[in-house]
């Protein structure tokens, strides 16, 4: 497995000098000042390569698909043109592996970022704030009806309890936008955005994404690029929003979509590991030849549905067994760090929610010696 690290470019807080002292071999990077639905330019992606200072760009993560796309609206087919514009012109800059999502408007999604656990540092959160938001803040029509009713009950007694502060924290949370997002709202916008959706059941949203593949996939192959799919995070509706990549049947049915090696899956160990009835080893081993790209996290899984981001080899994921079934595989797959502790000096400086340096830092060296241990046995 080749070891990579996530990198958000020049206005990343770590620079690429505490990159490059890093023990990895390539780089996880993208052209985020871009606006979603644009053409990637040589030039631009020539630029990117140059501010890595030597580094190999591995992995895109992610060229974004747009909500036109998403929606199947009638701009779909000039952004779909864009979007194979953009493999073409990686492509011919040496840039092959390529990350995207398909969740609607939200990527991945917390309600807390910032929960102290023993021993001063931070993790995040995703709870019971969810359905309170859901519910009494964002007040979406019918949303109790998406919940059990236990849960609606205890989420409304959970919500009475809040603080103004706390109410606004989970708000920010839900609405601003984390890392890797394409944008972030305030409660009308967001309200906006998720409104097509009513209308967008979640067979619809099947078919929009067999067509996204259809469109792609054949631009991949001819260019000799590997598309990873990054799982829904959490792998559960959220807001009323369709879900469509959380289950191992979800991720046979993307795969048969479009039966090609292009067409790949970035296997993301926190993100599927929220959900209990995920064998992540039994996935590792079953999708091997289509995993293309890998991101090694763990999580602490809680009831109703929530869960805390834990340490990397600590939490209900046996990374063991995961890493055990994916050193099995053909070639080197990039793998990178995901998420992290906040510790020592991030705990003073700005850093991307879930992406502190020496958190990642902790957790590459734990996955790296992982792997050592299990070559070597």
């Amino acid at each position: 497995m080749l070891s990579t690290w996530r990198w958000y470019g020049p206005h990343d807080p770590i620079t690429i000098d505490e990159v490059a002292a890093l023990d990895i071999e390539g780089v996880v990077t993208a052209l985020h000042h871009v606006p979603n639905g644009e053409v990637w330019s040589r030039a631009e992606i020539r630029q990117r390569k140059q501010e890595l200072q030597g580094l190999d760009w591995s992995v895109v993560e992610s060229v974004p698909v747009h909500e036109g796309i998403k929606q199947h609206t009638e701009a779909a087919p000039v952004l779909l043109s864009n979007y194979q514009a953009c493999l073409r012109n990686l492509a011919a800059e040496g840039i092959t592996t390529v990350c995207y999502n398909f969740m609607p408007v939200l990527d991945w999604t917390r309600t807390r970022l910032a929960v102290p656990v023993p021993g001063g540092t931070t993790v995040a959160l995703y709870g019971l704030d969810l359905v309170a938001f859901d519910c009494f803040i964002l007040a979406r029509a019918h949303a109790a009806a998406d919940y059990p009713a236990e849960i609606v009950e205890l989420a409304a007694d959970h919500y009475e309890g809040m603080s103004a502060a706390d109410r606004e924290e989970v708000s920010a949370t839900m609405l601003k936008g984390l890392p890797g997002s394409e944008e972030s709202f305030d409660l009308a916008s967001f309200r906006d955005a998720i409104a097509p959706y009513l209308h967008i059941d979640r067979g619809t949203f099947k078919d929009n994404l067999q067509r996204f593949l259809e469109a792609v996939v054949p631009t991949a192959t001819e260019e000799g690029m590997k598309l990873s799919i990054h799982p829904d995070d959490p792998p559960w509706p959220v807001v009323g929003l369709p879900r469509i990549v959380s289950t191992a049947d979800d991720l046979r049915e993307l795969l048969a979509m479009v039966d090609a090696p292009a067409n790949g899956l970035c296997l993301c160990t926190g993100s599927l590991g929220s959900r209990s009835d995920n064998d992540l080893p039994a996935m590792a081993r079953e999708f091997l030849d289509r995993i293309h790209f890998v991101h090694l996290r763990n999580v602490r899984r809680a009831p109703h549905e929530s869960f805390a981001e834990s340490g990397h080899l600590q939490g209900d994921v046996d990374m063991a067994a995961v890493v055990r079934e994916l050193l099995q595989g053909e070639g080197n797959v990039p793998f990178r760090p995901d998420h992290g502790f906040t510790l020592f000096g991030d705990r003073e400086r700005r850093t991307n929610p879930g992406y502190s340096l020496y958190g990642r830092m902790r957790g590459l060296a734990e996955l790296q010696g992982l792997q050592a241990g299990l070559r070597s046995s």
